[in-house]
């Protein structure tokens, strides 16, 4: 709900297509990640929760939401801290809940997907669990998007940006799920090139 409704004041305008998520499925959902913008849209689109970075926790009104949504916080410069959050993945996993996470660990300029960190799809080989890969797309004609968050840009520059801009379009792909593969490296690398395919498809349609 709190998703729609940041995407209904924010004026972003949602085209999902795609095969639905089963329900009562455990999913680890991926996608790439362009900005702060990527969780109101996701969180329009499917049930989940999310896997964000501890300092997420502290940030104005993003920070309370995701606090709000039952967010798995990972410190990602403690070795410990990661694998207690791939076991509570594991557990969300088993219990029917899907669960996503930005496996590029970061937001980028969106001119391509960067490979993903696997230590996230491990809880897939534990919960004997599927991958959903999602491609997401801003489509405002701006190159790069005003969705994008680089680097040395404040959190409020940031939002200040989107809620300038008059509308943003983002088109939402959920791809074929990957599952059976024999370990998280596999399922890492499937799961990328499902999205980044589709990313280059997706641009390709977009300049003809």
């Amino acid at each position: 709900l709190w998703g729609q409704m940041s995407c209904l004041l924010l004026n972003i305008r949602i085209e999902r297509e795609g095969c639905p998520i089963r329900a009562n499925q455990g999913a680890l959902i991926v996608a790439n990640h362009i900005g702060a913008v990527d969780i109101f849209v996701v969180a329009a689109c499917f049930k989940i929760f999310f896997v964000s970075n501890s300092d997420i926790a502290s940030w104005p009104f993003i920070g309370p939401l995701n606090r709000l949504g039952g967010t798995i916080f990972i410190d990602r410069s403690q070795r410990t801290k990661v694998l207690g959050m791939v076991q509570e993945l594991a557990d969300r996993l088993r219990s029917g809940f899907s669960v996503l996470v930005f496996p590029e660990g970061t937001t980028t300029m969106g001119h391509r997907v960067e490979h993903f960190k696997s230590s996230a799809f491990e809880s897939v080989v534990q919960a004997g669990a599927v991958v959903v890969p999602v491609m997401i797309r801003f489509e405002d004609g701006r190159h790069p998007s005003v969705a994008c968050w680089p680097e040395g840009m404040t959190f409020r520059e940031h939002m200040t940006n989107i809620m300038r801009h008059p509308r943003l379009d983002v088109r939402v792909c959920v791809l074929p799920a990957v599952e059976g593969e024999p370990d998280r490296r596999a399922f890492a690398e499937k799961s990328w090139k499902l999205i980044s395919d589709k990313f280059e498809e997706t641009r390709n349609a977009a300049v003809e």
